[in-house]
């Protein structure tokens, strides 16, 4: 017999769903409940709580701050994979790049993938870039931030062990350059190569807290991420964005995201992709 899942109330979910809007800016309607509860009950029970009632108070009164960590990964975890929405790939290689290249200011770049969850999109960028430049030319030349809310999520981007599925739409030649394959336990995972992930800083960042970065960026990759916030959120968030671009700076959001009834000041370019 399986041990009997642990019930939510209503209040005990508003209340939880203000916690977490208030710290990171995740909006939770109502139809999330079941997520919640799926994703909490495990952290309930290593805590010892007899339920979400006393969860939301151990948060509260958890002055390190360690538990509302502990809430917001549980509740922040996506999946994701290498190339996903390869058009902002291809804009990157054909339209970026070149412009890069063609231009007289030869500052070093700063690329801030935003919510990179397992680390897949920084280290696609990280191909992307050395596809153009070459490896060899990318020390010192470019820098690939990468945040997360989510601590573990990050861990694992860091290791940049994965399985071969994740893979499945990046082109063959790129598998042979910039992974290693596993062998006996590790058979049917794959790891970046120590050359690649050395090209990405990541680092733990709930986007609600200032930005750390002193110097304007080129590049935002902030996709899939807005979808969780209300649209206030989402425009507090996106005047930041703009703020902490360069000038001729760009913005991708995901494919099913807009800045459609956002106020802000980026130029459209084309569908997700945005210019200061």
């Amino acid at each position: 017999m399986g041990i009997p899942g642990i019930e939510i109330s209503d209040s005990d979910f508003i209340k939880l769903s203000r916690l977490i809007y208030q710290h990171s800016g995740i909006k939770l309607n109502a139809n999330k409940k079941s997520l919640v509860r799926a994703r909490l009950q495990k952290r309930i029970r290593e805590c010892g709580l007899s339920g979400f009632k006393e969860y939301h108070k151990r948060v509260l009164e958890d002055s390190s701050g360690a538990e509302l960590i502990h809430l917001l990964d549980a509740i922040s975890t996506n999946q994701t994979y290498f190339l996903r929405e390869a058009e902002h790939f291809n804009y990157l290689m054909e339209t970026i790049l070149p412009r890069w290249q063609q231009s007289d200011d030869r500052s070093p770049k700063h690329l801030w993938s935003a919510g990179c969850s397992s680390g897949e999109e920084p280290y696609t960028l990280a191909m992307v870039l050395s596809e153009f430049y070459s490896l060899a030319k990318l020390r010192g030349k470019v820098k690939i931030s990468a945040t997360d809310i989510n601590s573990q999520v990050l861990e694992h981007a860091r290791q940049g062990i994965y399985p071969e599925s994740r893979l499945e739409k990046i082109p063959s030649g790129w598998v042979k350059k910039y992974f290693q394959k596993g062998v006996n336990r590790w058979a049917g995972s794959v790891r970046v190569k120590a050359e690649v992930r050395q090209l990405v800083d990541f680092f733990r960042l709930n986007l609600m807290e200032p930005f750390p970065f002193r110097q304007p960026l080129d590049i935002i990759f902030c996709r899939n991420v807005m979808i969780y916030f209300d649209k206030t959120t989402q425009e507090q968030l996106v005047q930041r964005f703009s703020q902490t671009l360069k000038p001729g700076g760009y913005l991708f959001l995901g494919h099913s995201e807009s800045l459609a009834g956002v106020s802000h000041r980026l130029t459209y370019v084309k569908p997700t992709i945005y210019q200061k």
